[in-house]
Order: structure tokens, then sequence, then C-alpha cells
């Protein structure tokens, strides 16, 4: 683990990456809260789209395999789980199908991971949240 005197960007887990998405697309997005489809399905589609779409040095851990019916990342599932126990996401309905950026991750992300991130690390952040408010934007 990194400390915080020779922490960088790329020491970022994938847990980090998805909670600066997240936390970034709520910004851009001007909502008091964030919500979008978050069945498994529809995450594993949306960033796999992502992958594909935003060459980004922060989605390398994000690997999908093809074998199955849709592409899947463990990673990310796993990722998604991690967020969802540490209270950063929240399924709020009975379906689970939408899924609610919660506090906590923004509290998460401007007090340990903002601080430690260049310009140049926000921007390409910034472009992957926009990307993904495009994705949850046709989904809804």
């Amino acid at each position: 683990m990194a400390t915080a005197a020779n922490w960088h960007a790329t020491d970022m887990l994938p847990d980090d990456v998805l909670t600066a998405v997240f936390t970034l697309a709520k910004e851009d997005s001007n909502a008091r809260e964030l919500t979008f489809r978050g069945h498994d399905s529809s995450l594993q589609r949306m960033f796999w789209k992502l992958t594909r779409t935003c060459r980004n040095r922060f989605l390398k851990p994000f690997v999908f395999s093809n074998r199955g019916p849709e592409p899947y990342s463990p990673v990310l599932s796993e990722s998604i789980s991690r967020l969802q126990l540490s209270g950063f996401v929240g399924r709020d309905n009975p379906d689970y199908e939408v899924m609610l950026v919660k506090p906590a991750a923004e509290d998460y992300f401007n007090r340990e991971l903002r601080t430690h991130l260049t310009e140049k690390d926000l921007g390409e952040l910034r472009r992957l949240a926009k990307r993904f408010l495009q994705l949850i934007s046709a989904t809804r």
C-alpha cells in the first residue's frame, strides 16, 4: 500500500476509480443525487463500452472476458460489491435495478483521492465521468 507521501494516481484501486467516476459524474450532472440503472448486466455493459470507447489508463484494471453470453469483468463486479458494502453506493429499490451514489463516496473522493490527483489525472477521470453520464442517459 502506498503511503500519503508517495501516493500516485497509478496507485488507484479499481474501487477508487469507480468512486472517482461516480462522484465526478454527479458533480458534472449538477444533480442533487446521481441515480442510474445499476443492474449487474447494465453496469457490465456500460463499463465494457467505456473500455472500448475511452482509451484511458484508469480503465486498465477492468478486463473483460468474452467467454459468456455478454462481456464480463470480475474486477468490476467485485468493486461494485465493495462499494455497496462500504456504503458508497446503494440500491434502494426492491428490484436492485437503480443505483444511487451516496454522500460517503463524495466524502471519500474529496478527502482521500482528490488531493493526490494532478490536473491531468482529474481531466482524464472527468472525461470518463462525462462518457459514463452519456451512457446512463441513454439507458433511462
